[in-house]
């Protein structure tokens, strides 16, 4: 075998060890043949109770807004479940699904807070407007109404200042301050936060469950009064609950429920049969995510 044989085996056999070069092919991208985002987007919901009325350990104390994401097929199947229905557990089973902020769930949340929160969501997962009918007040015939979402939660977060009014809200203590109409006396009350209305509820069905009495209205001073002629002793409360005029207890109700936070659920229609105007109230319902 020749000497330039053997060189060409060589460099046959040297280039054998070396990498082939291949072709330049660009990285595969991420196909999405469907013009969707993967992502799912969130929305921020802004509280009409701004946080205030949340106890300090609450994880919603101080806060003034959450995140949530929009409504997917997950949560359609949420609102289809006949047994979430019948519970009365679809609208916090939707809440905890589609909530975002950290250890906030639909039992933290007041009953105002929860409203917008699904009004959010209705609005992100079907459309900002919902269709309704109604009958006049007037003449009896069908009134279309479209009712705006993203207006609604607008005017209820518009705090209006009242001048008009016999109480004080002391912002250090976050109470209500006011003279009882019949016993005189100056009191200050909250406003229930979620663990006041879960207390209630619990300790009704406890007793229920005994087969002992339960009055509403007594807890219920118990629970909102904090200092009654400058006292706060709780079972000097407690003994005043007891013998509070019945026009005191009224009065006590009606400060709280003037002052506690909603969402407005009333609109303005015209019929346009007899032009009669009226003030209709629809408030928020399962209904609302099926309107078109």
């Amino acid at each position: 075998m020749s000497r330039n044989r053997q060189r060409t085996n060589i460099q046959q056999q040297d280039n054998a060890h070396q990498q082939v070069p291949q072709p330049h092919i660009p990285p595969q991208q991420d196909a999405n043949p469907f013009g969707l985002s993967f992502v799912v987007p969130t929305e921020i919901v802004k509280l009409p109770s701004f946080g205030r009325l949340y106890s300090q350990n609450s994880p919603l104390f101080g806060m003034e807004q959450v995140e949530v994401k929009s409504l997917t097929a997950a949560e359609e199947d949420i609102l289809i479940n006949t047994s979430f229905i019948e519970q009365g557990i679809v609208f916090d089973k939707l809440i905890d699904s589609i909530m975002m902020t950290p250890g906030v769930t639909a039992d933290d949340l007041m009953d105002c807070d929860k409203i917008a929160v699904l009004m959010t969501a209705r609005k992100t997962g079907y459309g900002d407007i919902v269709n309704f009918s109604t009958a006049c007040a007037n003449c009896g015939a069908e009134v279309q109404l479209d009712i705006s979402l993203t207006k609604m939660l607008e005017e209820s977060l518009e705090e209006q200042e009242d001048t008009d009014v016999d109480w004080e809200y002391l912002e250090e203590s976050n109470t209500y301050s006011f003279k009882l109409p019949v016993a005189e006396l100056e009191v200050q009350i909250k406003l229930l936060t979620p663990e006041d209305t879960k207390h209630l509820e619990m300790s009704r069905a406890q007793k229920q469950k005994l087969g002992l009495p339960f009055n509403d209205t007594l807890e219920f001073l118990r629970a909102v009064i904090v200092a009654a002629g400058g006292i706060s002793d709780r079972s000097q409360i407690n003994k005043l609950v007891e013998v509070l005029p019945a026009a005191d207890a009224r009065k006590i109700r009606v400060v709280h429920n003037e002052n506690m936070p909603k969402v407005k659920s009333t609109v303005e229609l015209q019929c346009q049969s007899c032009g009669h105007q009226d003030t209709k109230e629809v408030p928020f319902s399962l209904g609302w995510f099926w309107s078109d």
